[in-house]
């Protein structure tokens, strides 16, 4: 029969001290009989070489702005106006490739020298040595002419300078090649009669009044004279007439570069001068034997200072 409710609700000492007990006694059989409680976690001994990092605290953030967008055309890419490369300004890697390259174009490829070098002595050379690469040497030797040439075709054109039958010469001072020279055998070869009358272009000269009036007071101007200077494009363009008449010639200059920064040095009159002394074997050629492949202005101006005559040899 169910028990009254009114019996769970009776509060004696002795009933509370029974019910106590029973209750411990009714746990420990719990826990002995049913349940195991397991501890599996053991501390792990410290470790004394152990790093603790440091936690800086308020440290101090530097923000470095490179460059603004203004909306200008050459914001993302700029070409440098003396190597034509291209690059992004504040960009440290496109910025130290850059300085790179117009290093070795201003001044040169740099070049530690080989063990074996086919050297053109001179005597009129007081500095630097001329080295001639031919298309049989080693690849290593070959890969430094192409990175020369590699400069030469941004003022001179690209695709069109080295081929298989090639002669270079090298103009190596102070660690790097400061002027190439690309020679190779011809046949025949056709003598320069004029130039274009349209060709030489003239600049007109303006005379301006060196005084200023002001009513009764009149101002003389200081007058400075500067000198005149081609621009690339005028130094680049220009034709030549030549005689229809072949002549007999066997080397061909085919084309010369010298880097800006070693230009009116006399470079390219010397490696005109190792040309003349190694390229036909025991044999010295003339000056005016040396014919010249399709010359830009400073091409022509260069040919007839050396040749000493107008009428020179183009093929």
């Amino acid at each position: 029969m169910q028990s009254k409710i009114s019996a769970f609700f009776k509060s004696t000492t002795s009933d509370s001290s029974s019910v106590s007990a029973d209750n411990d006694d009714d746990l420990s059989i719990w826990e002995k009989q049913q349940h195991h409680i397991i501890n599996t976690y053991t501390r792990r001994p410290p470790n004394p070489n152990a790093v603790i990092p440091s936690v800086v605290k308020n440290k101090k953030r530097s923000y470095a702005q490179f460059h603004l967008d203004f909306g200008q055309s050459d914001f993302l890419l700029r070409a440098c106006s003396t190597c034509g490369i291209n690059f992004t300004p504040g960009d440290p890697d496109d910025e130290k490739s850059h300085n790179h390259f117009h290093k070795s174009y201003t001044q040169g490829i740099q070049f530690r020298g080989w063990t074996k070098e086919n050297v053109i002595p001179l005597p009129t050379l007081e500095a630097g040595r001329i080295i001639l690469v031919s298309e049989i040497d080693l690849t290593s030797h070959r890969r430094i002419v192409e990175q020369v040439v590699s400069m030469m075709e941004i003022e001179l054109g690209c695709g069109w300078i080295l081929h298989d039958l090639f002669k270079v010469y090298l103009f190596v001072s102070l660690h790097r090649v400061v002027g190439c020279l690309v020679a190779e055998p011809i046949e025949k070869a056709f003598k320069v009669v004029s130039g274009s009358p349209d060709s030489v272009k003239k600049r007109e000269v303006r005379t301006r009044s060196t005084t200023l009036r002001f009513g009764n007071v009149i101002f003389q101007r200081e007058v400075e004279k500067k000198v005149a200077s081609l621009s690339d494009s005028e130094r680049m363009e220009g034709a030549i007439f030549c005689d229809s008449k072949p002549t007999t010639a066997a080397c061909g200059i085919r084309a010369i570069w010298v880097a800006p920064s070693n230009r009116r040095k006399g470079i390219a009159s010397k490696l005109l001068d190792a040309v003349r002394k190694s390229f036909c074997k025991d044999l010295e050629l003339e000056r005016s034997q040396l014919a010249f492949s399709q010359p830009t202005s400073a091409g022509k101006a260069l040919a007839t200072s050396y040749t000493g005559t107008g009428s020179f040899l183009a093929y």
